[in-house]
């Protein structure tokens, strides 16, 4: 417990005011600090220089790191809709969280809220924190009424899903498997690339998957691994955006590709708003 004297206090404060200028990098994790908490923090180390009169005074000390007014009623992990960085959290990479949880503790029945920073963008990239987490509906192709919902990072993989997915039906580890995207037009595509991310694969909110389990004699009950028509494939040097009509120069693809309509739209979107054609493309997270 942080109930030391000013020079503890003042490691603290320099500590913090350093590591809150951490670079984002792809695949860190940052974590989510209520900002009342925090803003209590602050003034009991006199964090800004002009706040300093009740610095190490207890009637300040903000006590366990509590987030819940982060946190819906009843539920430890789902976090309130629109919230907003620095007006209702703060995020902190994850040295300064471990270093607050050992100055103040967590409050306790909390769990930390850990998040992963992803990259954005089509054509720019940029990283970001994801703090909204995509919820995805899973179920077993012999079950599809037992859907059993779970939240995932953008940046988890095909693989990291199939696995929890196995562990929540208890597939045996040594049967084999296959992971379905599964569209409200009942049409279904392979998710056939483990190290694929959920970015990657395009996966959406709400998004179901159906995990798949082979038959004894050696079959599938979907029968061969093969796209529906909800999706279609171009070949190198076929412009995206000239199938849909739109004439956006140097936009071909150089490789193999299956994607959905609506992601092509999306790209044209984001590509003309890089070169100053459309207006912005706004991403909820």
């Amino acid at each position: 417990m942080a109930e030391g004297g000013a020079a503890d206090l003042d490691i603290q404060r320099s500590d913090i005011a350093t590591l809150l200028k951490t670079p984002l990098r792809k695949g860190d994790t940052w974590y989510l600090v209520d900002s009342r908490w925090f803003k209590q923090w602050k003034k009991y180390v006199g964090f800004d220089s002009w706040d300093k009169y009740q610095m190490g005074d207890q009637n300040v000390y903000p006590g366990p790191i509590d987030n819940s007014g982060l946190l819906k009623d009843g539920d430890a992990q789902s976090l309130k809709e629109h919230l907003i960085d620095e007006l209702d959290y703060i995020l902190l990479p994850t040295e300064g969280w471990n270093k607050l949880v050992s100055w103040y503790t967590l409050m306790e029945g909390q769990e930390p809220i850990a998040r992963k920073v992803v990259e954005q963008g089509m054509f720019v990239k940029h990283c970001k924190v994801e703090v909204y987490l995509t919820e995805l509906k899973l179920c077993e192709n012999g079950n599809m009424n037992n859907v059993v919902t779970r939240r995932f990072s953008k940046a988890d993989t095909i693989d990291t899903i199939e696995k929890e997915i196995r562990k929540i039906f208890n597939i045996p580890d040594e049967k084999e498997t296959r992971l379905w995207n599964k569209y409200m037009s009942n049409t279904f595509e392979p998710l056939n690339k483990p190290d694929s991310t959920i970015q990657d694969a395009g996966l959406y909110q709400g998004q179901v998957l159906v995990i798949e389990q082979k038959n004894e004699d050696g079959t599938w009950p979907r029968g061969p691994s093969t796209p529906k028509s909800a999706f279609f494939f171009m070949k190198n040097q076929i412009s995206v955006f000239s199938f849909l009509g739109h004439r956006v120069s140097d936009s071909t693809i150089t490789t193999d590709i299956a994607v959905g309509r609506g992601q092509v739209r999306a790209l044209i979107q984001e590509d003309s708003t890089c070169r100053g054609a459309a207006k912005p493309v706004h991403h909820n997270y």
